[in-house]
């Protein structure tokens, strides 16, 4: 009789922690889905403003660029579906055959690819152009959570863990740096890190390679006129107000002529050829224009949920390559958002990257969506309580 109460009661406690389980990791997708959703309608209400000038001028249509979003949104809405429904352990069969096409891509662009402000990095396919350095990122990401997660304890040994890191993160950003493009390749460099992290690597070897790639980081950044400029825009941008600080300090106006509550949805004058790059990598300074301080907070706190959300996933995980995958993809669009807002704040350097879900851009757009669905994935099955 006790045997069969024990039973009982084994049975009952299983399936209040299945609830428990299904109730925190179901709060935790409502949360990012609803995130994702707000920053969206916010990206597409912002970018028809700040793009209409634009659109004008390159194609004689005010709604040019957004018509262009409309479409990756649609197909990355679409691949968000498709990924949810994939069991994120599949991606272990077919890490590897995704990042050597990634690498296909990024090679390819060198042959055919499209130059733009002197950089390289666009395919054009005819009916559609993309970016393949954004599809590298989660390429990236699944392939050294794959490889970390076999390699386990070998991890301790130097070679095991440099040599992975080399092959697969080093000629990623070597194809993207002769490009060139030094801000996707520090996003990706985040998200590598972010995988590392939670990975069975020693400490004492992440800090070697934390400190490596910071220094090359440094290296890189003065390495060329254009990006020197950068770094002297960001320490002093009146030095050069109509030269290298000119965007920097179009930036501040616009931030400082939002007041409080902004001059309102579609009034922005600097949309008007004032403010370079306005709808991709600026557009977070027409945001605080028009919205005013509690517009650009809202999407602050909108991007720190994300970061929440995501690094929650990654903390009740199933397994380790659970693990890794939820905080490569954390990293990833954290960072990427640090750094744009960061560089329209004067905060930090601008890097030319674009604020995820929001600023225009079809390629990185799907792939953040994609990578969403990842997350999701992740989270309904994951833990009602953090992995230790």
């Amino acid at each position: 009789m006790t045997a069969k109460v024990t039973s009982i009661a084994r049975v009952r406690n299983a399936a209040r922690k299945r609830d428990e389980t299904a109730t925190v990791n179901g709060r935790l997708i409502v949360v990012l889905a609803s995130v994702v959703l707000v920053l969206l309608v916010i990206g597409l209400g912002e970018l028809m403003s700040a793009s209409s000038i634009r659109g004008i001028a390159d194609a004689s249509d005010r709604f040019f660029y957004l018509k262009r979003q409309l479409v990756g949104l649609g197909i990355g809405l679409v691949a968000l579906l498709v990924v949810v429904r994939i069991p994120y352990q599949a991606y272990r069969r077919i890490a590897y055959p995704i990042f050597f096409i990634s690498l296909a891509g990024l090679l390819a662009v060198f042959i055919t690819g499209v130059s733009r402000n002197g950089s390289r990095r666009w395919l054009d396919l005819g009916f559609v152009t993309f970016q393949p350095s954004e599809i590298s990122k989660l390429a990236v990401i699944i392939a050294l959570a794959t490889i970390f997660e076999k390699k386990g304890s070998l991890l301790l040994d130097r070679g095991h863990f440099f040599a992975p890191i080399g092959l697969i993160v080093g000629s990623t950003a070597l194809l993207i740096m002769l490009q060139p493009d030094l801000g996707t390749t520090l996003v990706m460099a985040a998200a590598a890190m972010s995988v590392i992290l939670v990975s069975r690597a020693p400490l004492r070897y992440v800090a070697v390679l934390g400190a490596s790639s910071l220094a090359a980081a440094l290296i890189l950044a003065v390495s060329e006129s254009y990006r020197a400029d950068r770094i002297t825009s960001f320490l002093n941008p009146w030095a050069d107000p109509n030269g290298t600080g000119y965007q920097v300090i179009q930036g501040f106006y616009a931030l400082g002529t939002g007041g409080l509550f902004g001059v309102g949805l579609g009034a922005s004058r600097s949309r008007w050829s004032i403010l370079p790059n306005a709808h991709t990598d600026f557009i977070f300074a027409i945001i605080g224009e028009e919205t005013g301080l509690v517009g650009a907070l809202g999407v602050i706190a909108l991007c720190l949920f994300i970061a929440l959300c995501g690094w929650s996933i990654a903390a009740r995980a199933p397994d380790r390559f659970g693990r890794m995958l939820a905080a490569g993809i954390c990293g990833w669009l954290s960072f990427q958002a640090l750094a744009n807002i960061g560089g329209v704040l004067g905060v930090l350097p601008i890097t030319g990257i674009v604020l995820p879900f929001v600023s225009y851009g079809a390629t990185a757009l799907i792939t953040s969506l994609a990578a969403v669905g990842i997350l999701i994935n992740i989270a309904r099955q994951g833990r009602a309580s953090p992995s230790p």
